[in-house]
């Protein structure tokens, strides 16, 4: 008996260890199934978020304020007809018809990230507060502008809103006016009140047109 109890408590250490080693072992995904992705991670990062546009009800004489990232002021100047600063070179930007666009990055703490310098990738940040500014998406941006342009040959005229539709070729002496969206459609209407349809972004997100914002 003596000599079964030591045998009985080294058997049981044993398998208390394998027990231990079982519990602790890390998990090891099946390297053979395909790994799960978060629509987040599946969004393109680099995709157009939109613009902020100053708004058509601006009064010359009102100070328009740009900030730096720690929130300090970097630029105030007023968009006068003779407005000009080669600091500020968005997206669009026509004095004589107060018109000023900046590329929409993101939003942090109560501030619009903006591209307002494309040239030098120059990054600054508008107050959300700003009464002067608006936020746009893409889209609504679009229906916004005079017409568009866009490649004939990768994005050819449609009857309908679809890929299988019958194409119409391009007629260069007409002004193409955006009139609605749907999905990745856009309306368009020549000059000759005839409708077609084609397509505003690809399939990363990313805006295909051209915009015209006067004649």
């Amino acid at each position: 008996m003596k000599k079964i109890l030591p045998t009985l408590i080294l058997i049981s250490l044993c398998i208390l260890s394998c027990k231990d080693k079982k519990t602790t072992e890390p998990f090891k995904p099946d390297s053979n199934k395909e790994k799960s992705v978060s629509p987040t991670e599946k969004k393109d990062e680099k995709e157009d978020k939109g613009f902020i546009v100053l708004k058509n009800t601006y009064q010359q004489k009102d100070w328009l304020k740009l900030y730096n990232e720690d929130h300090s002021e970097w630029k105030s100047f007023q968009m006068t007809d003779t407005f000009n600063d080669d600091d500020i070179i968005p997206n669009m930007i026509k004095p004589d018809y107060t018109l000023l666009i900046f590329k929409f990055l993101g939003k942090e703490n109560g501030f619009y990230k903006v591209l307002v310098n494309e040239d030098k990738n120059t990054i600054k940040y508008i107050k959300e507060s700003d009464s002067n500014f608006t936020y746009q998406t893409v889209g609504e941006h679009i229906l916004t502008v005079f017409s568009v342009g866009f490649n004939e040959k990768e994005n050819p005229l449609r009857m309908e809103a679809n890929d299988k539709a019958s194409s119409q070729p391009l007629d260069k002496d007409s002004f193409y006016y955006p009139v609605k969206i749907e999905r990745n459609w856009l309306m368009v209407k020549d000059d000759h009140d005839q409708n077609f349809w084609i397509k505003w972004y690809d399939e990363k997100g990313h805006l295909i047109l051209d915009l015209y914002y006067d004649a």
